[in-house]
């Protein structure tokens, strides 16, 4: 019984040090300075409860006046209409969603519960078809030149080619390394992936179906986030040693490393204001401001929510929506300062 007494009071204790922890840390966040560069523009609602009361939104994906957002613990995704900030329809049947794409009048959301990637209607939010998407797939973009969707399979350490047509699986490609975010290029085709372990980013050609190309991060380490400009061809790679890495993406070089935040997760890069954005999940969103294409100054660590780590930026509106937990905070930008 001495024992059992024991453990309960050094169980007590440590639960005592934890919520004073968290106390102190949310006392320090409600103490921060207001952005400068950002402002807020309202909270998302999440969407109803379900079996998993603690609700995770991975990535996110604008398309025309439409935010989704991959519930991975709810196992769907989310579709919430832009002008209203309220979610609209809830696509289920997707167990650990991730990532989502669109082509033509379909969505695509990558689910690793059961290695899929689900194909649902734009219209009627209805599931149409689920397609193999290998081991672990994650990130999911749409490659418009080759017309081919590319999902980024996280642990099988490969990329899965879909034709989105004919909603068929047309190719792997090995990429040797632990895929993280990716990028297509609208322009020539090609594909940028994050590799997490080897920090590298790799070019996949998705004609020839391989991996043509293998670009060393230099100082940054365990890429996750990648936003592209594909006017000024350079990549920006949010690594987790709190760096982004600029490069140039015809020739690897690396043009520019910046500080950012810590526990980054997201990036993205909004060609009209030439701003780069990093999501980080200790609480801030890094605003970076593009002066030339290589050439580059940090305006401001901005105070978001803790948990805040995916971003996503509607090209319309240049409104950011950033992902905590199972919530999304909407930010207008504010004139560089």
């Amino acid at each position: 019984m001495r024992v059992v007494r024991f453990l309960l009071k050094g169980l007590g204790l440590l639960v005592g040090l934890i919520i004073l922890g968290l106390s102190g840390f949310y006392v320090y966040l409600s103490t921060r300075p207001a952005p400068k560069t950002i402002k807020a523009a309202g909270i998302i609602t999440p969407p109803a409860p379900s079996r998993f009361p603690l609700k995770f939104i991975d990535y996110m994906f604008v398309s025309g006046s439409k935010l989704y957002a991959g519930y991975t613990t709810q196992g769907l995704v989310a579709v919430i209409d832009t002008a209203t900030n309220q979610v609209v329809a809830e696509i289920g049947g997707l167990p650990r969603p991730h990532g989502i794409a669109v082509a033509g009048g379909n969505g695509f959301a990558t689910a690793s519960g059961d290695d899929t990637v689900g194909i649902f209607d734009l219209s009627s939010n209805r599931l149409l078809k689920k397609v193999p998407g290998g081991a672990d797939p994650d990130a999911i973009v749409y490659d418009e030149k080759a017309r081919l969707i590319y999902a980024a399979d996280h642990n099988g350490k490969a990329g899965t080619l879909i034709d989105p047509v004919t909603m068929t699986v047309v190719a792997t490609v090995r990429l040797g390394g632990v895929a993280e975010y990716a990028q297509a290029d609208p322009q020539s085709g090609l594909i940028y992936q994050n590799l997490e372990d080897t920090s590298e980013l790799v070019v996949v050609d998705a004609e020839k179906q391989m991996v043509t190309r293998r670009y060393k991060l230099g100082e940054g380490t365990g890429p996750s986030g990648l936003a592209f400009d594909a006017a000024n061809r350079r990549l920006f790679s949010a690594c987790d040693n709190k760096k982004l890495v600029v490069l140039n993406a015809d020739t690897g070089q690396i043009v520019a490393t910046l500080p950012i935040g810590s526990g980054v997760d997201g990036a993205e890069y909004d060609p009209v204001l030439r701003r780069v954005y990093t999501s980080n999940g200790a609480g801030s969103l890094t605003v970076i401001h593009q002066d030339s294409a290589d050439s580059y100054r940090v305006l401001e660590d901005a105070p978001t929510h803790f948990g805040g780590h995916s971003v996503a930026v509607d090209p319309a509106t240049h409104r950011i929506y950033v992902a905590y937990f199972g919530s999304v905070a909407a930010y207008d930008p504010v004139p560089n300062p």
